[in-house]
């Protein structure tokens, strides 16, 4: 029986599955291993300690891994395949596949085949992909340019939302909820905190608006559905640029992953009924996918080719 690693590689930490041929044995959470984010000493040391946790939960050596995939953004850096590379190669044996972290959570819900996948978590993006491999991105412009559903603009679209409910008497609780996580006295101090420099994390609002839409709140209810329906039409847009690229192939199903779409029901339900309405026949996987499912894919491949 062979063993297979899969590792999604993030910002700020790193998942990690062992499997075999056809199941996941053991996974594992640690720190970032990206370049720009640590050293690659610290790198080096934060994916020592996810593969000695993974080791000594199945007894297995890690020198006999068949092929390891690992998922990260910035992959078209020459620095980062070969930095993945390298720290990879020390721990563990087999080939060795680098690749974008939105490739591994869309071969997740459709290994190797045509796919939309959105992505709301801190940021947000939506990509496509034809049967023929080729990759497409909607949306993905970062903070200040979009993120539409993403913490980030939740916390901000919020903020908005709260100070102009207060202009004009809409009752709303959200405004005080967010002075008192801020610990901030009156609106107008408000002001100070949000310019500050270096800014505040908004994303770490998205919590509390969920919060306040599930105890009634209109306006902060009105922010998530309307995030979910901008990332919904940034799908269906996706879904059409995939056919026009790929006319003949099978029609793309859509998927989603991330913190956000996953756990935040009001954007979920807002993003699946905006596909719905726009294509009523559209296949949408029900929950959300596990990108290291998709990086086993893709080791597993790797083998059998």
């Amino acid at each position: 029986m062979s063993f297979f690693l899969g590792l999604d590689a993030g910002g700020t930490k790193t998942t990690c599955a062992l499997g075999d041929d056809t199941q996941v044995l053991a996974r594992a959470v640690g720190g970032s291993i990206k370049p720009l984010r640590v050293t690659i000493e610290q790198a080096q040391e934060n994916l020592s300690a996810v593969l000695a946790e993974i080791s000594s939960k199945t007894g297995g050596d890690l020198s006999k891994i068949a092929a390891s995939c690992v998922g990260t953004a910035g992959v078209r850096l020459p620095q980062t395949d070969g930095w993945m590379r390298q720290i990879l190669g020390c721990c563990a044996g087999g080939e060795i596949v680098i690749c974008g972290d939105e490739e591994i959570a869309l071969d997740a819900a459709f290994p190797g085949e045509a796919g939309v996948l959105a992505i709301a978590g801190t940021g947000s993006n939506v990509m496509g992909r034809t049967s023929q491999g080729e990759m497409l991105n909607v949306g993905g412009w970062g903070p200040v340019l979009g993120d539409q559903a993403s913490g980030h603009w939740i916390g901000v679209q919020a903020l908005r939302a709260a100070v102009r409910a207060r202009d004009f008497n809409q009752p709303s609780m959200l405004l005080d909820r967010l002075l008192d996580f801020w610990s901030t006295p009156s609106p107008e101090e408000l002001i100070n905190v949000v310019h500050r420099l270096p800014p505040p994390d908004f994303s770490q609002l998205a919590k509390i608006v969920a919060e306040c839409a599930e105890q009634g709140d209109a306006v902060a209810f009105d922010v998530l559905v309307l995030g979910g329906r901008l990332l919904g039409e940034d799908a269906v847009e996706a879904f059409h640029r995939v056919r026009q690229l790929d006319p003949d192939g099978p029609l793309p199903g859509f998927a989603f992953t991330g913190s956000v779409v996953d756990k935040i029901v009001p954007v979920q339900r807002s993003f699946t009924d905006t596909i719905r309405r726009n294509l009523p026949a559209a296949l949408i996987l029900p929950e959300a996918v596990d990108p290291l499912e998709g990086a086993l894919w893709r080791a597993r491949k790797a083998v059998s080719q």
